[in-house]
């Protein structure tokens, strides 16, 4: 399994797509920051994005992701009056749009993403404001655009099951749209950056798929073809933290994991995140989450 899949497991993605629906001038629409990460598809026309750092003009085929939820409103333009997006979205569930017209300005697909931010990785801490993804970018990524044709194809069908077919469809999206950014996107530091370089991914890669062996500076250094100090501070250098403390942050989000989902004890548990003992196990779970990981179970239930 590569990192990414197994990171996007942990977090839970599920999608809810609002609607499609056509947007006649004037109009306009505040979207507040939110729990949920937001996205935007342009199907027709164009229309006016501003957040509190940056303004993008979208035009038809354009994407616009908010991993984090940020504010933003979209309006034909800057002059327009602008509605709640809640508003908007409730008044075209009910069949009734607030910007209902003949002059059709933009056709939009609106929705969201939900996911569970309170996971303890750095790849949910370095998510980005926004993700754009322009038209021409979108062509020149083919399956991102046979995913958005999809999506749009489905949201216009009155056939059995094409809502959730669109749900679907939309987390499909959303991690085509991560995986866009990472390419395109050269990060110098973070958990991102690892994953730019060949010889991270390989640790990061080793480390995922046997978080029970045990590891040391020179295995690791043996996966990443390097000397154990260039490793050692290459790896510190991108990520921020030593290779040991990955690895211990990343067997207690697996143990977080098992203690609420699964019926084995904390010492089976303590095993398959690579502890030989459960009192180790035990010590470093309670530093970590500082609570034991008996009582981490018992609240979770």
């Amino acid at each position: 399994m590569d990192v990414l899949s197994d990171i996007l497991k942990k977090i839970r993605l599920s999608s809810a797509v609002y609607f499609k629906s056509d947007f006649s001038s004037p109009w306009g629409m505040d979207i507040p920051k939110g729990p949920f990460a937001q996205f935007h598809i342009v199907t027709r026309g164009q229309c006016v994005l501003k957040t509190k750092s940056k303004a993008i003009q979208l035009f038809t085929g354009d994407i616009v992701v908010f991993p984090l939820g940020t504010s933003h409103w979209l309006a034909d333009s800057e002059s327009s009056d602008r509605q709640n997006g809640k508003d908007v979205v409730e008044a075209i569930i009910n069949g009734d749009s607030l910007f209902s017209g003949e002059k059709i300005s933009t056709t939009l697909v609106c929705g969201h993403f939900e996911f569970d931010k309170a996971i303890d990785h750095p790849f949910v801490q370095e998510l980005p404001e926004i993700i754009h993804i322009s038209d021409a970018e979108k062509k020149e990524l083919s399956w991102l655009e046979r995913i958005t044709d999809l999506i749009i194809q489905e949201a216009d069908s009155e056939q059995s099951g094409s809502n959730i077919i669109v749900d679907k469809l939309g987390e499909v999206l959303f991690i085509h749209a991560l995986r866009a950014y990472i390419l395109n996107n050269r990060s110098e530091k973070g958990f991102l950056a690892a994953l730019q370089d060949e010889r991270m991914r390989r640790v990061l890669k080793s480390i995922h798929d046997c978080p029970d062996r045990e590891w040391q500076l020179d295995t690791l250094a043996q996966v990443a073809g390097m000397s154990r100090t260039s490793f050692s501070n290459h790896f510190k250098s991108l990520m921020g933290e030593t290779p040991l403390n990955y690895i211990t942050q990343w067997r207690m989000l697996l143990a977080k994991e098992l203690l609420k989902e699964s019926y084995q004890s904390v010492g089976e548990i303590a095993t398959k995140v690579g502890y030989q003992s459960e009192a180790a196990f035990n010590r470093v779970f309670k530093k970590r989450a500082e609570i034991t990981p008996l009582k981490f179970r018992q609240a979770s239930v």
